[in-house]
């Protein structure tokens, strides 16, 4: 995540959510606590950076639906 946002990329992260009929359909879900952790994490570092999703011009980081990132970038 750190190299990512340091070369300027937007890493939009979102759950895993597991799907009938695929190899990791019996794959749990990451717990809640987890993705609260991850987001805290790479919301603080994005907001370091200035590099935040209300300024992506397009894409999942600019739409922000699948992922509750945005809300940690504060």
């Amino acid at each position: 995540m750190r190299s990512l946002i340091d070369i300027g990329v937007y890493p939009f992260v979102v759950p895993f959510v597991p799907i009938v009929g695929t190899p990791l359909a019996q794959q749990a879900p990451p717990s809640s606590e987890l993705m609260f952790e991850l987001y805290q994490t790479i919301g603080a570092k994005l907001k370091q950076a200035n590099l935040l999703s209300a300024d992506m011009k397009a894409g999942c980081a600019k739409c922000g639906a699948c992922s509750a990132l945005s809300s940690f970038e504060d």
